[in-house]
């Protein structure tokens, strides 16, 4: 029987496995509420209840100081503020004031306060990912550059820029991708043992299509994907990419910038059919993720979340490269329970027997 790290970096290398490698995340309120139900105390043993592959570890000051965590108005580490607005599952964080937003010059990026990234904090890294070395451990960095200038300058502004406003676009890409390789570097070289995998969130996608076009993800984007993939290669690890939505148009270009997985796999957006994923990108990317949280997670019954589950496995988990999980990084509070818990139970008892390699067939 395998170990959770040998299953795990068995599908990452497109190998078969004996069973499909699950990993879990959720809001605080599901936490909560998993921990109350199964009479648990402890993250560690919810996952292995869940039978759980994956370990997550994020730096200190991750999105907000330390001193800012607990204010209902945040200033994050890249002087974006937010305000934690309540809804009936819980809460979130609303972006209200962008420091760049209005302010077009060069000059105001060189002046903006980009010292607060200095305070991410891997200081715990190396003992928290022996204290789990038993699963595949991924290390959080930062955001991607393209996301963290949608806060910064705000989302229309920043299209804008790309449409119009290029130079300055260019300045403020490369000035935030300096500080998040530097981010990266830290925990390479400083702070890397025992790390499998590096994550970073960057959402370029709605539901419907990418937010800009293939053209200007060439430029603006895909330059400092293939940085970042090129220290995680150095260092030998591998590199996971979250994009939400129809992101099925970049993926020649996220793959030829060397991204070895991508999360979340969102089914119901365009163009997002595991069947056609797998057909098509199958050989070059292990996907992370795809159990539907807009419809089957949230609004189905248990028998429904099985039978995804198992199609899922069926269609991606084929020859490796599948680790099943939530459909968007965190599975949403209003999510019942016993769904919840079929869909780790279903998933923890398909085994692989009979599957083959992708480069067998």
């Amino acid at each position: 029987m395998m170990t959770s790290k040998q299953r795990a970096l068995a599908a990452v290398n497109h190998q078969t496995t004996d069973r499909i490698p699950i990993t879990f995340d959720a809001e605080e309120e599901v936490y909560a509420a998993l921990y109350d139900h199964l009479n648990l105390r402890t993250k560690e043993a919810l996952f292995d209840r869940l039978h759980v592959d994956t370990w997550m570890i994020l730096p200190g000051n991750f999105m907000y100081p330390k001193s800012e965590e607990q204010k209902t108005e945040k200033t994050s580490i890249w002087g974006y503020r937010v305000k934690v607005t309540a809804y009936s599952g819980g809460t979130y964080d609303e972006l209200y004031f962008s420091p760049l937003a209005g302010k077009h010059e060069i000059a105001d990026i060189r002046n903006h306060d980009w010292t607060g990234p200095q305070t991410l904090d891997f200081s715990h890294f190396q003992t928290e990912a022996q204290a789990h070395a038993g699963r595949a451990v991924i290390g959080v960095f930062t955001w991607g550059a393209y996301f963290i200038a949608s806060f910064v300058r705000g989302m229309e502004e920043l299209m804008m820029d790309f449409a119009m406003r290029s130079d300055y676009a260019d300045y403020l890409i490369k000035t935030i991708t300096e500080k998040i390789l530097t981010a990266l570097d830290t925990l390479l070289e400083e702070h890397g043992e025992g790390i499998d995998i590096v994550y970073m969130a960057d959402d370029y996608c709605s539901q419907r299509g990418p937010l800009f076009s293939p053209d200007m993800f060439k430029h603006y984007v895909q330059p400092y994907l293939k940085e970042v993939a090129a220290r995680c290669h150095k260092h030998d690890k591998k590199f996971l990419l979250h994009c939400c939505g129809a992101v099925r148009p970049l993926l020649p270009m996220i793959i030829d910038a060397g991204v070895d997985m991508l999360e979340p796999i969102q089914i119901r957006a365009e163009g997002m059919d595991p069947a056609g994923l797998k057909r098509d990108f199958g050989k070059h990317l292990c996907f992370y993720g795809g159990v539907d949280l807009q419809q089957i997670l949230p609004k189905g019954t248990p028998q429904q979340v099985a039978d995804e589950v198992r199609r899922l496995t069926d269609i991606l988990g084929k020859g490796g490269g599948y680790i099943i999980g939530p459909g968007h990084t965190y599975i949403q509070p209003d999510t019942p329970l016993p769904n919840i818990l079929m869909m780790y139970e279903t998933a923890a008892h398909i085994p692989n027997d009979g599957w083959r390699n992708l480069d067998e067939q």
